[in-house]
């Protein structure tokens, strides 16, 4: 399947076409339907089959512009994927007026706090951090996130913050998305998967 025959918005067609991304993985044909329907799912996918723009191209497309709230929410393990996470939504919705940050640890909370003030619509947050936030800020509203990402929950497990990852959801208790990638699926994220998705693909 092509990019080009998604209904997918023009700027978002224009950008994925500007990037190279002509046909979807297998992956991204399996998700996005569901994804741009609202379901909940959960996929198994290895690093490097392009789960990445799986999650990101879909989660631009729902994002209201207008407005001025955080309404994805994408948890993942390492900065270093937080940082690629956000830099594929960056070029993605570079024409769409979507603006992603990210917060991880080992970077100054005053900075990312003046950053969230001045308004975002997709936080992509490693869980250590975005516990601190929760804990000892009032900067961050989680109140209006429609979709909520957990990327490599198999590596936050191995992590040690599982623990975190079932707080947060604990906290998102209104109606909304989520979705759940990971290469393994280990007992603690059959526990994860049959205590916050709701019917999943």
């Amino acid at each position: 399947m092509l990019f080009s025959e998604l209904n997918l918005r023009p700027e978002i067609l224009r950008a994925l076409d500007e990037m190279g991304y002509r046909e979807l993985t297998p992956i991204q044909e399996k998700t996005f339907l569901p994804i741009l329907s609202g379901r909940d799912l959960l996929a198994r996918a290895e690093t490097g089959s392009g789960k990445t723009g799986a999650c990101a191209i879909p989660l631009v497309q729902r994002i209201d512009p207008s407005i001025k709230a955080i309404q994805a929410l994408i948890l993942v393990p390492t900065r270093e994927l937080a940082l690629q996470y956000v830099e594929e939504i960056d070029n993605i919705s570079r024409r769409t007026g979507v603006i992603p940050f990210t917060i991880f640890g080992g970077f100054s909370m005053e900075v990312q706090k003046a950053k969230l003030r001045d308004g975002i619509h997709v936080l992509v947050a490693t869980p250590g951090r975005l516990i601190d936030f929760l804990y000892n800020t009032t900067s961050i509203d989680l109140s209006h996130v429609r979709i909520l990402a957990l990327d490599e929950a198999d590596e936050m497990l191995k992590m040690g913050f599982i623990e975190d990852v079932d707080f947060i959801l604990s906290c998102l208790i209104h109606e909304h998305q989520t979705l759940l990638f990971a290469a393994t699926m280990p007992d603690e994220i059959n526990r994860l998967i049959g205590t916050y998705l709701k019917d999943p693909v």
